[in-house]
């Protein structure tokens, strides 16, 4: 089963599809492209020191916008912020309205934080 990990040397999230031995094979959330990284250089959520995450929350990965939730965490222009409302859009696209950003669109697969008692997918 595919979960997120934080990877620091590159300061990105990753979704480890994989793990054997020292090797995790992973690939970018928005790509499908897996490519290989040490096992031992991925940190769980949420322990991880990712910028972007808010306390008491952990990563899960969005496959389809329709799974995301009232009181999920998105980053946009490099903040987090809390989905407040959300509505169906164009194309399976989901709109979203964001505390202290307004309207935004989620059309892609994305990392977003969950409280791990919400059901999320705890590392």
């Amino acid at each position: 089963m595919p979960y997120v990990a934080w990877h620091p040397r590159t300061r990105r999230p990753l979704v480890v599809l994989t793990r054997s031995g020292p090797c995790a094979k992973v690939r970018l959330v928005h790509s499908e492209v897996p490519f290989e990284v040490p096992a031992g250089e991925l940190q769980h959520y949420p322990w991880a020191a990712d910028p972007h995450a808010p306390p008491g929350f952990v990563a899960v990965l969005l496959d389809t916008p329709q799974t995301v939730r009232e009181g999920d965490w998105v980053v946009v222009v490099g903040c987090a912020r809390r989905v407040r409302a959300l509505a169906a859009y164009s194309a399976g696209s989901r709109l979203l309205e964001l505390e202290g950003y307004g309207k935004w669109v989620l059309a892609a697969p994305r990392v977003a934080y969950r409280r791990s008692s919400a059901g999320g997918q705890a590392l």
